[in-house]
């Protein structure tokens, strides 16, 4: 019998994903302007937070690339990572616009950040990534009307 398995269990398919997805929506913006607007609101609201971006959707020639791999880039890199504490708290976030999905690869890593224990998901509104990170946990400045 090959134990591989036991240290590297397949990943979830489509139909088996535990971690928070947003329905699809018409508002018009795009996924930058979406995940500029979370990065307002949650200076706003939980300025404690250490919300970093990670730059993964460039994509540039082949010496380019293997550069960003080296320096740890990898495929499905989630957008944001946000951090806390004390106690120690972290969610990752995927912003996608209104009509699409994660990726693959995206989809893997969101499956493998859930295994872990993180607090993870595809958002597609400032508001929804907000109310991930008070659910998760996050210590807030003021949590706003919408939210309570």
């Amino acid at each position: 019998m090959n134990t591989a398995f036991a240290f590297f269990p397949e990943e979830y398919s489509d139909a088996n994903e535990p971690w928070h997805r947003d329905p699809p929506d018409r508002d018009p913006r795009d996924e930058f302007d979406r995940q500029l607007a979370f990065l307002r609101d949650a200076h706003l609201y939980c300025p404690a937070v250490d919300v970093v971006a990670i730059p993964n959707a460039g994509r540039g020639t082949d010496w380019e690339r293997i550069r960003r791999w080296r320096e740890g880039a990898r495929t499905g890199a989630l957008d944001i990572k946000a951090t806390w504490g004390p106690p120690a708290g972290a969610a990752f976030l995927e912003f996608k616009n209104g009509t699409d999905g994660p990726s693959k690869a995206q989809r893997d890593r969101l499956n493998r950040y859930h295994r872990m224990g993180h607090h993870c998901g595809l958002v597609r509104s400032e508001r929804s990534a907000i109310a991930l990170l008070y659910r998760a946990g996050a210590p807030f400045l003021f949590v706003p009307e919408w939210l309570r």
